[in-house]
């Protein structure tokens, strides 16, 4: 059994260093991921293959029990390690990696070798820790994610979005928010969850509402000039009607078919101050 430990460790060495360079290049920073995943697809699926040809090279008594065991003993070290410690710089993913791997196949050469119930009980153990600590560290990860895009959206959303809504927009519930650009804020209004969004109202940090509508009205009536800072653009094919409105320093561009004059005007003369996170974590009543 010695003698198997020995050569397992050596196969994994060698497994270890030839999987380790493209799984540890997946820490890397600003590392895109699709020049990285074929070539850990790749060793992934000849791992079984190279670990048995080269037990049988080494001489380990029990090479295809070894090169199946080692690894899901490996990916449950990996799950472990990432746990403990989930953005290692890649030279150390490497070198860690490495390590786990002579692990994995010494252990695996060595539970082969033997002729207890003993390994048959411990792989059994070791899948369900697999299943276990694999949801585990997805689970984290998904909400690390979720937090870091957040963190990144509300800092993006303090830093340039206009922090306002419309007071009230006739009729309608906000559904959704998104951003056009770095200083234009989008919200969808309808008439409730099962509708589709009817209503579309834009703000911007500053604008000029004339200008604006007369950029916009191109292709529609002339602008009709409804006070001094309200105008009006119609299209008399469709109903569609989008009124251009300055709030403050804000320009406000409300675009429907479906509100009424009095309605738009109602939707674009006033605003209310919200913070970032209302912006980034709302969902519509239901």
């Amino acid at each position: 059994m010695g003698k198997d430990l020995v050569r397992g460790a050596g196969v994994g060495l060698v497994v270890g260093v030839g999987l380790g360079y493209p799984v540890s290049r997946l820490y890397e920073e600003d590392i895109e991921a699709y020049t990285v995943m074929p070539g850990v697809a790749v060793g992934i699926l000849l791992v079984v293959p190279a670990g048995w040809l080269l037990g049988i090279w080494l001489r380990i008594a029990h090479p295809i029990r070894s090169a199946l065991l080692a690894p899901v003993l490996l990916l449950v070290l990996k799950n472990a390690a990432d746990l403990a410690v989930p953005s290692p710089r890649p030279h150390l993913a490497l070198l860690g990696f490495t390590v786990l791997a002579m692990v994995s196949y010494a252990s695996a050469a060595g539970l082969a070798g033997t002729a207890s119930p003993v390994p048959r009980v411990i792989a059994a153990v070791v899948v369900c820790a697999c299943v276990i600590t694999t949801a585990t560290i997805q689970q984290r990860r998904t909400e690390t994610w979720q937090q870091q895009l957040r963190t990144d959206l509300i800092a993006s959303y303090n830093e340039s979005v206009p922090l306002a809504v419309p007071d009230a927009v006739p009729g309608r519930t906000l559904m959704n928010v998104w951003t056009i650009t770095d200083d234009v804020l989008a919200l969808e209004y309808a008439k409730d969850r099962q509708s589709e969004p009817d209503v579309f109202v834009r703000i911007s940090s500053s604008g000029d509402p004339h200008k604006a509508c007369a950029a916009w009205g191109r292709d529609s009536e002339p602008c009709e000039r409804l006070a001094a800072d309200r105008w009006l653009s119609k299209k008399e094919a469709n109903g569609r009607m989008v009124l251009f409105a300055r709030v403050g320093r804000r320009l406000v561009e409300v675009d429907s078919t479906a509100l009424s004059l009095d309605e738009a005007l109602a939707a674009g003369s006033k605003l209310r101050a919200v913070s970032a996170e209302y912006l980034v974590d709302y969902e519509p009543p239901r």
